[in-house]
């Protein structure tokens, strides 16, 4: 069930509310009932019968957190914890990983394993983690033991399971114990506001750009030689595309939740906006690199043993950040490039700090972030190629190994100026506009909101007729999308 589909807006979303709106009046348990249950509907929907998985996950993740309850403080804490860690990672690599393995183990060394397709089931890569961190967490003693309704919805909570965020239990199992106090129309506005105005981002924006990308994108997959200005187009394209996409699953997900009277973490912070690579990881998919950062980067090291350490853990840990995006050597190539992003990052401030270089000025500043914006555009490449081929295609056609190619007569979605146009107005967009949490800050949108410029002082949401009609129209002006609606990108990690 898609968020910008009719069957979740005109039917399970009401009901839903309806629902827990009328328990809520009665018993908190009730409606959080109510909600756990809801969550399972949402994610049944997909296939009833390939569901299991995640029901097995989470039975056996609460039974392995009992257990790690009563022993974590003796001898046996550490085994318990790996044991649990091992079967969340065994069971992962199975649905996701195993046909990547089994066919490299056949081209590489002719080993023919005879492994059947395996369904992978939705939102494994997300709640595997957040389960991971629950368990690490109990072993830490920063998680307490919690019901098995609680710990269910935890998990299954329906704004957050297929794409994230990444939560953590110390977030959500306050919220789930005890009965927020706001009222419950100011939630309900706030929540609706912010999703109508993710919703347009990803009908108004990120679907009409799509078949640009996937138009240059198909093109050098078939071998076809890319001018300059159609691999531009499609890179450029693909790259607002997802930012566009994703921010719109983010700012959905966080007032769904809102309108519950429940807050999730911010997980999108204007990305593009930053002059570092260190700066844009701490704004894209902010909850997977908190989660890449406390439990795959600390326990490694972290740079507790030296910059060639750091170094080498950095590596380590972007890497598996890519072959978690997907079970293909182009995401480990992806993870790679943005490992040694970082690590030409880190030298590079230890150079300016020998120097004692202070702060960049405002030209400084618009370098750096021209720079990132460029070695991200470059990893993106990777990222959307569906072979070694193809975005090898895409880049010699970046580099003008094919000639410009500037479109003339019929303009098609490989290469057009309006293609081109739609793009990079886009990018100009993300590079300079305020993001939603920035817009909504007076009502505290998410658990950690997000500063705002002062430039973007008169640009806050308030509940008022300007706005309410504001957002109306751009919920008018989505709802012709609606009876096509497409998958999320993330959807597929």
């Amino acid at each position: 069930m898609l968020f910008n589909s009719p069957l979740f807006l005109l039917g399970f979303l009401p009901i839903c509310l309806l629902v827990f709106r009328l328990l809520g009046r009665v018993s908190w348990t009730a409606a959080l009932a109510s909600l756990t249950v809801a969550s399972f509907i949402f994610y049944a929907w997909w296939d009833p019968v390939h569901s299991w998985p995640m029901a097995v996950s989470i039975l056996g993740n609460f039974v392995c957190g009992l257990v790690l309850v009563r022993v974590r403080g003796g001898r046996w804490g550490t085994p318990v914890l790996a044991l649990g860690v091992g079967l969340n990672l065994a069971m992962l690599g199975w649905f996701k990983y195993a046909g990547f393995i089994a066919a490299n183990l056949e081209h590489l060394a002719g080993i023919r394993v005879g492994l059947d397709p395996i369904l992978l089931p939705l939102g494994i890569s997300f709640f595997t983690f957040t389960q991971i961190a629950y368990l690490v967490d109990v072993r830490r003693k920063v998680a307490s033991e919690p019901g098995l309704m609680n710990y269910s919805l935890f998990v299954t909570f329906f704004p957050h399971l297929i794409a994230g965020p990444i939560i953590h239990h110390k977030e959500m199992m306050p919220q789930f114990e005890s009965r927020r106090r706001h009222v419950f129309a100011d939630d309900f506005a706030a929540g609706s506001a912010l999703f109508i105005i993710g919703l347009s981002k990803k009908l108004l924006f990120a679907d009409p750009v799509a078949q640009f990308a996937s138009g240059a994108f198909v093109a050098a997959a078939q071998g076809d030689p890319l001018g300059m200005f159609a691999a531009w187009q499609g890179a450029l394209a693909y790259t607002v595309q997802i930012y566009f996409d994703f921010s719109a699953y983010s700012d959905m997900a966080v007032g769904l939740a809102r309108m519950f009277g429940i807050d999730l973490p911010v997980n999108f912070n204007s990305p593009y906006q930053a002059d570092s690579i260190i700066e844009f990881w701490r704004r894209w998919h902010m909850t997977l690199s908190r989660f890449l950062r406390d439990y795959l980067y600390v326990p490694l090291g972290g740079n507790r043993h030296g910059p060639w350490r750091r170094h080498l853990n950095l590596m380590a840990v972007m890497l598996i950040g890519g072959l978690w995006h997907g079970a293909a050597w182009t995401f480990m190539v992806w993870g790679g490039l943005h490992g040694l992003y970082l690590i030409t990052n880190h030298l590079w401030r230890e150079v300016r700090q020998r120097r004692g270089a202070g702060p960049s000025g405002p030209l400084g500043r618009a370098a750096g972030v021209a720079a990132t914006l460029l070695a991200v555009v470059v990893a993106w490449v990777f990222f959307r190629a569906t072979s070694f081929d193809g975005a090898l295609a895409m880049l010699a056609g970046m580099a003008g190994l094919n000639g410009i190619g500037l479109p003339t007569g019929a303009e098609s979605a490989t290469a057009s100026w309006q293609g081109m146009g739609l793009a990079l107005a886009l990018l100009g967009l993300s590079l300079v506009a305020p993001n939603s949490q920035q817009i909504m800050r007076h009502c505290h949108p998410g658990l950690a909101p997000v500063a705002a410029p002062d430039r973007f002082g008169g640009l806050v949401w308030q509940p008022t007729l300007r706005w309410a009609a504001a957002l109306a129209v751009l919920a008018l002006a989505s709802t012709f999308s609606l009876w096509s609606p497409t998958e999320f990108l993330y959807y597929r990690f």
